[in-house]
């Protein structure tokens, strides 16, 4: 007998990530997680697929696996892991690494060295010598053994990981047999995506060098394995270069950047060719986001693939070629370019592609089919196979409303995509309240997906309703440039789409409106309180609210402010204030529930707070939930309890108040 999905029904859910293949192809390494209400955390071990016979069995079990990585001759998988950590550690305090070996032929996972920095990923590069990407911490004087924080940068704190001062990410080579760990990138670089070329000894790194303030832009830098020495590829100047990888059997050099002079920030990034040391543009008529941005908040884990791919030759071609995702409407699928920027999409039946690894020509992807949870699947020959069954069993037993798709015209040549979910008991003739859900970003994208807290709401009762405004990706950059215009012709989008919902949907009751969203969506939350008293109730979540104080408190504030807002605190503040909801919140009488991480580093928390203090001077029904130890990541990869108690907070106020 179905039952109608309820918040706790997350916990059955398993989360898929980081699929990896085996030196020879033939098995796939992955991760899986799954929430622990008991202990408040996720649980998270290694799973492996042999290919041959599609077995898959699990490696280890002690839940507390991160990185890891295959050896060199494919029979044993070395990871990262925390089963050694004593009960009364802080689970926060990660000041060293602990590494592991497991064989595939079975038995326990051997102790194989400690690293005395926190580890985030590693390759084997053969049986004593292991390539790591380390956390480093700068030695800052102390007077007094006080407990204090010294800045000297901006940003001086980063989401999810807390005031963060000096920290950098390095690229580090570790001896097994001796434990010497050497540090390969300079002290001023933070090492973002690196990409191996074994044969030579090489790894190629994007990232950033400086002190005082990060900039947007960032360099290529090239490190040699045997020697130790680095040298730039391409100087940091005037690309944001985000990917860099070596052509395997060849002399040149593949990269994913933008230089963001035609539409800022957010602009979509472009494949390049570097050869004899110019970079060469192969895709100048591409216009797609280069990663998964449709939402979904049944992930965890996953490997940061933004604007990032892989390289890759299949068995006798004489050219490689680069795989990447991309978001194309709605869908995320997987790609292939040539080096004459020619592009193929690969996938054609999974709705996203969530996480991924390539060998010779084929794909293990972690992603989203149809309606249903995470599954592995095996990418191979124009076919998407199936390799795993984690999440089916959950959903069978649950009742689902299935998002019902509207296109609206706007005034663009792309319009608006919408969508509408029923209640799960929805009876004909029955009029019911309904939620308007605004995503975060802006540059994001809702689909027809699976999202838990929709579907939490649509079992409560609750008509969902949710489209892509202005701003959103998916469409290509014009319609993603709203630089300048927040508040405006976004606003005008969703309410044309709410104005829609209540013409048109005869189920719809129009004086039981409820509107959410979080980030920016908490931003147009906050904004629509503001300008308009149509909705009864509102749930704004780690939102926005002051462009002036967020430039000055956000880990990206600094740069992202100007940049999305055309102005800055110097030289147009009065822009700034225009657009900040703050300034409309006294004409607000919607009773309003916010929802706040007092570690959020995004939108920090002075953002909500301002929020719930201007609605309680103007008389205004409010309630603030903050969440300790959580950040901007609560709704998506919160600890258990507190996620769960986020979405109950929810509810109860909707119910209450529609």
């Amino acid at each position: 007998m179905s039952r109608y999905t309820v918040p706790h029904d997350i916990l059955a859910f398993r989360f898929l990530a980081c699929p990896r293949f085996s030196p020879d192809g033939r098995k796939i390494v992955f991760a899986v997680h799954q929430a622990d209400l008991e202990k408040n955390r996720y649980l998270s071990d290694l799973w492996l697929c042999d290919l041959d016979g599609d077995q898959v069995t699990r490696l280890t079990s002690s839940g507390a696996e991160k990185a890891f990585c295959w050896s060199p001759d494919g029979k044993r998988v070395l990871f990262v892991s925390e089963r050694d950590k004593k009960k009364e550690e802080n689970p926060k305090d990660k000041k060293s690494a602990s590494l592991y070996s497991i064989p595939l032929t079975g038995g326990e996972a051997v102790p194989l060295a400690t690293v005395s920095r926190p580890v985030t990923e590693l390759w084997a590069l053969d049986e004593d010598r292991l390539l790591l990407k380390t956390v480093e911490e700068p030695e800052e004087p102390r007077f007094e053994d006080a407990d204090y924080m010294i800045f000297e940068q901006v940003p001086f704190c980063s989401n999810g990981k807390g005031f963060t001062g000096q920290r950098r990410t390095a690229l580090s080579l570790f001896s097994v047999s001796s434990g010497e760990l050497k540090r390969l990138s300079p002290a001023e670089m933070d090492v973002g995506q690196v990409r191996l070329r074994p044969d030579r000894g090489l790894a190629l790194a994007v990232g950033r060098s400086y002190r005082d303030e990060m900039p947007e832009t960032s360099g290529v830098w090239s490190f040699d394995l045997r020697s130790g020495t680095v040298a730039p590829v391409l100087e940091q100047g005037s690309f944001n270069w985000n990917c860099a990888a070596p052509l395997p059997r060849d002399d040149g050099i593949l990269l994913t950047g933008t230089d963001m002079k035609r539409y800022g920030h957010n602009e979509n990034a472009r494949f390049y060719l570097l050869r004899e040391g110019k970079p060469e543009c192969l895709t100048a008529d591409m216009d797609r986001g280069l990663r998964n941005s449709v939402i979904c908040d049944c992930r965890y884990g996953l490997y940061d693939m933004n604007a990032a791919f892989w390289t890759d030759r299949e068995p006798g071609s004489e050219t490689a070629k680069a795989w990447f995702v991309s978001t194309d409407g709605y869908y995320s699928h997987l790609h292939t370019v040539d080096l004459q920027g020619k592009i193929l999409q690969v996938t054609k039946e999974l709705a996203t592609v969530d996480d991924y690894d390539v060998h010779q020509g084929k794909a293990a992807v972690v992603g989203l089919e149809g309606r249903f949870l995470q599954e592995l699947y095996l990418v191979e020959n124009g076919r998407e196979r199936r390799l795993t069954d984690f999440n089916r069993t959950s959903l069978s037993q649950c009742d689902i409303s299935v998002p019902e798709y509207v296109h609206l015209e706007n005034g663009t040549a792309q319009g608006l995509d919408c969508w509408y979910m029923r209640p799960v008991s929805f009876e004909v003739g029955r009029k019911y309240p309904a939620i308007l859900h605004i995503h975060g970003g802006p540059k994001m994208t809702f689909g027809d997906v699976f999202v838990h807290e929709m579907q939490c709401w649509a079992a409560a009762g609750f008509v969902v309703l949710f489209c892509n405004p202005r701003g959103s990706d998916g469409r290509g950059d014009a319609f993603a440039d709203i630089r300048g215009q927040y508040g405006t012709i976004d606003y005008d989008d969703l309410m044309l789409f709410t104005d829609w919902a209540l013409e048109t949907l005869p189920f719809v009751d129009r004086d039981r409106l409820g509107v959410t969203g979080g980030s920016y969506g908490g931003f147009m939350t906050n904004w629509i309180i503001g300008h308009t008293d149509r909705f009864r109730a509102a749930a704004t979540q780690r939102s926005i609210c002051n462009w002036i104080s967020m430039a000055g408190i956000s880990d990206i504030g600094y740069y992202f402010v100007p940049d999305q807002q055309a102005a800055d605190i110097w030289t147009d503040a009065e822009k700034l204030w225009e657009h900040s909801p703050l300034r409309y919140l006294n004409q607000a009488k919607t009773p309003t529930l916010i929802i706040h991480s007092d570690e959020d580093h995004r939108c920090e928390i002075s953002q909500g707070l301002q929020v719930f203090t201007a609605l309680k001077r103007n008389g205004v029904e409010s309630r603030i939930c903050v969440f300790r130890g959580e950040n901007h990541e609560l709704s998506r990869s919160g600890r258990p309890k507190p996620r769960l108690a986020r979405m109950q907070e929810i509810i109860q106020w909707f119910k209450e108040r529609l």
